[in-house]
C-alpha cells in the first residue's frame, strides 16, 4: 500500500489528466466514426471504391491518433517499454477497446490522487488539486506555509508518506 502511495506522488498527474482528455477524444472519435460507416454501409446499396478508401482511411488515421495518445498517456503514467509495445500493437486492432481501457486506469490513478474526473478531464479547481504545491482537498496554493500546516482554506493537513 505504501509503495503505490509513493509510486502515485512520484507520478505527474498533469500529464496524465492532459494525456486522458487527448486519448478519451481520439476514442470517443473512433467510435463515431466507425457507427457511422457501418450505418452508412449498410444503408448504402452503390458504395464506390473511392469511398470505401476515404472512409478506412480516416479510421485508420483516426486509430493512429489512439495509437499514440495512448502510447503518451502510458509514458506519463510510468508504465514500461514491454506493455507500452503490447498495448499499442492491440490498439491497431481495436482501437476503441484499448482506449477505453487506457482511459479507465488513468481515472483510476486520478481519482487516487483525489481529483473527480469527467468524461473529458478535469474542471480547474480539480486541476489544482493535482498541481504540486497546491492542497489536495481544495486546490488552495500552499506557497509560503509550513510542510504540516493545515489548509487555511479547508483546514485539510497534508499527509507526509
Amino acid at each position: 500500500m505504501l509503495m503505490a502511495q509513493k509510486m502515485l506522488l512520484d507520478l505527474d498527474l498533469l500529464a496524465i489528466s492532459r494525456q486522458r482528455k487527448h486519448l478519451s477524444i481520439a476514442t470517443l472519435s473512433i467510435v463515431v466514426v466507425l457507427i457511422t460507416w457501418m450505418i452508412w454501409l449498410f444503408n448504402t446499396s452503390n458504395v464506390s471504391s473511392f469511398q470505401l478508401i476515404g472512409s478506412n482511411m480516416l479510421i485508420g488515421m483516426l486509430g493512429i491518433w489512439v495509437v499514440v495518445a495512448g502510447i503518451l498517456l502510458q509514458v506519463a503514467m510510468g508504465v514500461g517499454v514491454v506493455t507500452i509495445v503490447i498495448t499499442a500493437f492491440a490498439a491497431f486492432f481495436l482501437p476503441w477497446l484499448v482506449g477505453f481501457a487506457l482511459v479507465s486506469q488513468a481515472t483510476t490513478i486520478l481519482k487516487l490522487a483525489g481529483a473527480k474526473t469527467g468524461f473529458f478531464g478535469l474542471s480547474s479547481t480539480e486541476r489544482e488539486k493535482i498541481t504540486p504545491g497546491h492542497c489536495r482537498g481544495c486546490g488552495y496554493c500552499r506557497d509560503g506555509l509550513e510542510l504540516l500546516q493545515e489548509c487555511p482554506e479547508c483546514q485539510r493537513v497534508p499527509q507526509v508518506i
